[in-house]
């Protein structure tokens, strides 16, 4: 019997994983990636497999999710396996099942974490980590699916006191990620029918693009001067702050360059 082992490849390029990780896949006969769950902008699939010394298989979505008994989980029955996942392995849902399964099959399995977007947005601008609430995703719209859930999970943490994060779509096939411009324009189009005040133009937010890279741009604002603001990495990611810690209102002046006034209002709105 082999084994199935999940390596965190975390944000940005193939030097995200760690060293543990690079020795897993070095060591493994056979190596996979994922890339439908976040597609690193940075990662370089050659300079990945000189890294490890070996080949790199790329499964679809439809390989982990429908049939992974024909690929991963049949070489994992007989052979060492690893499985390289974007940011950390068992955020996505798909890869707890995969996990399960193989589990189920008799497959010894173990998890290498990867650095993952819960964890670095708020320590790029140095928000409480405990004091976050529910995440959301803001999708892609289409003339039928809209949901409004992203304007509830902020309105509710919010109420609550709690920071938020928002993550924006992917769109594996077209290549393509939602701006923070899109994403904040999706939320004032909910405001303007709703109008509860959740996402209105004088709200504070933070803007974060390209977390993991090298020059990751942060920036905090109120949503009316943000909606303008012109982020040019990938992927990006929006932050809702909640009621703010005296350090966190220091951080957020340091590292998010939020103006003065922008925070009297949060703290007094």
């Amino acid at each position: 019997m082999g084994s199935l082992i999940f390596v965190g490849l975390g944000l940005y390029n193939e030097y995200g994983i760690s060293l543990r990780g690079l020795e897993k896949a070095k060591k493994a006969q056979k190596v996979y990636v994922e890339l439908y769950t976040n597609p690193m902008p940075a990662l370089s699939l050659e300079n990945l497999e000189k890294l490890i010394g070996k080949p790199v298989v790329e499964l679809k979505r439809e390989d982990v999710e429908e049939k992974p008994e024909k690929s991963i989980l049949e070489d994992a029955k007989k052979m060492d396996v690893v499985f390289l996942v974007p940011g950390d392995p068992m955020i996505a849902t798909t890869h707890i099942s995969l996990r399960l399964e193989a589990q189920k099959a008799g497959i010894e399995t173990e998890v290498l974490n990867g650095v993952s977007i819960y964890s670095a947005a708020p320590s790029t601008i140095g928000l409480q980590i405990y004091k976050f609430g529910k995440t959301v995703t803001i999708p892609f719209p289409t003339s039928t699916y809209k949901p409004q859930t992203p304007y509830d999970v902020i309105k509710e943490n919010m109420e609550r006191g709690l920071h938020t994060l928002v993550l924006l779509d992917v769109d594996v096939e077209k290549k393509r990620w939602m701006t923070i411009r899109e994403g904040l324009e999706y939320l004032l189009k909910i405001e303007a029918e709703r109008r509860e005040e959740v996402v209105t133009s004088k709200k504070l937010v933070i803007g974060l693009g390209g977390i993991g890279s090298p020059n990751p741009m942060v920036k905090g604002d109120s949503v009316e001067r943000l909606v303008k603001y012109e982020f040019n990495v990938f992927p990006q990611t929006l932050i809702f702050p909640g009621k703010l810690h005296f350090m966190e209102v220091e951080t957020l002046k340091v590292f998010a360059g939020v103006p003065e006034e922008v925070l009297q209002s949060h703290e007094h709105g």
